[in-house]
């Protein structure tokens, strides 16, 4: 199997400088789309690393992949607990940066509805990155084509954590994503379709609680398209691992080609 091709990108954010790395398949005229990840919360161990191997993977079957460091909330203003209490507002503004630079950088010129721009956040960083998804689609001119959790922390402890991220995804009366009352075609357009990937045997967030949360996406908007993918016999941190890299990406690039192509 032909090695992706790494670029390393410097960009400037509001939280300063950010390194990008993009990898691209070697071997595709067309790449299919880019695909931002967003790798597990650093206060809790995650970082890039998580989800290097997933680009990898991916990269070798016509998609884009992006990965970056995610800047935390600082500790001046209160670390772990302040990104909590304020809704990790420096984690969600930094996906959201990292997404329109590569909108910018990448999107057809001549016709950006052309271009397919997906987010894909492991574990703790889904919650961002669906929170992102949502600042994007309401302020932001990039568009979401779909929305990919693996290992979404939905279960009754993270959610003290990472709770006040779920309405982005989850959807209210007033949200346009999986959650707006309209049934217009204008307005089910802006809902991005979501994928949801965990293990069996995930220590947050049991299958009955995901397919819970599924049920109240389905509820409140019963045009949004939502799947759900267990694998089985599986652990939280087992589905992070580089063994299941391969396993994921495969999952992820089959349902990207069955939904939004």
């Amino acid at each position: 199997m032909p090695k992706p091709t790494v670029s390393i990108h410097t960009i400037t954010t509001s939280y300063g400088a950010s390194d990008i790395r993009v990898f691209e398949p070697s071997s595709y005229d067309d790449i299919l789309g880019t695909v931002v990840t967003v790798h597990p919360w650093s206060f809790l161990g995650g970082g890039e690393h998580n989800t290097i191997g997933l680009a990898r993977n991916m990269s070798t079957r016509g998609w884009r992949v992006i990965t970056f460091k995610l800047k935390s909330t600082p500790l001046y203003l209160g670390g772990a607990i302040g990104g909590i209490l304020f809704r990790h507002y420096h984690e969600v503004n930094h996906v959201a940066e990292v997404v329109e630079w590569a909108f910018e950088q990448y999107h057809t010129k001549n016709d950006t509805s052309d271009h397919r721009m997906v987010l894909l956040g492991s574990s703790a960083g889904a919650p961002f990155a669906g929170s992102a998804m949502a600042k994007i689609q309401q302020h932001q001119h990039a568009k979401i084509a779909a929305f990919i959790a693996v290992g979404y922390t939905f279960g009754h402890f993270a959610s003290l954590g990472f709770g006040r991220h779920f309405s982005s995804v989850v959807g209210n009366s007033a949200s346009n994503f999986c959650g707006s009352s309209s049934s217009s075609a204008e307005d089910n357009e802006e809902i991005p379709p979501k994928y949801f990937i965990m293990g069996e045997n995930d220590e947050f967030t049991s299958v009955e609680q995901l397919e819970s949360m599924v049920a109240r996406m389905k509820s409140v908007n019963p045009n949004c398209k939502v799947e759900v993918d267990v694998v089985p016999s599986v652990g939280h941190f087992q589905l992070e691992s580089p063994n299941y890299d391969p396993v994921v990406a495969e999952k992820v690039v089959q349902w990207l080609q069955d939904t939004i192509f």
